[in-house]
């Protein structure tokens, strides 16, 4: 059973939750905006096919913040933050607001899921 964080060991996760929520939704943003911003030619899709496109990509997005995101406990947290490391949604150089503790379980945990995906 994973130990329990200590209070602000909780603060520092959810810190980097916050910075992942936040990339993850700059991304989002960046790709909904070339959608958007895509030039209208004649042979180009009707107006509501493209409209259709954009409701489906928010809708998919919104679902996977959910997934991701929602409804983390204390014992979630190093999974989520590592599985985030794992995804390149954070870096290791994000780890520096980690204590020591905090950064060797997350660490570990990365190498035992880096293990496991061989």
């Amino acid at each position: 059973m994973p130990r329990e964080l200590t209070k602000s060991q909780k603060k520092a996760a959810h810190a980097l939750l916050d910075l992942a929520l936040d990339r993850e939704c700059a991304a989002f943003i960046s790709k909904v905006s070339r959608l958007v911003d895509k030039p209208l030619s004649d042979d180009d899709k009707p107006n509501h096919t493209r409209y259709l496109e954009l409701y489906k990509a928010i809708n998919g997005f919104d679902k996977h913040l959910g997934k991701t995101y929602d409804s983390l406990s204390g014992n979630m947290l190093l999974s989520k933050v590592t599985s985030l490391l794992m995804e390149g949604v954070l870096n290791l150089k994000d780890l520096d607001i980690c204590d020591d503790q905090l950064r060797g379980d997350i660490l570990g945990l990365l190498n035992l899921y880096m293990e496991m995906n061989k």
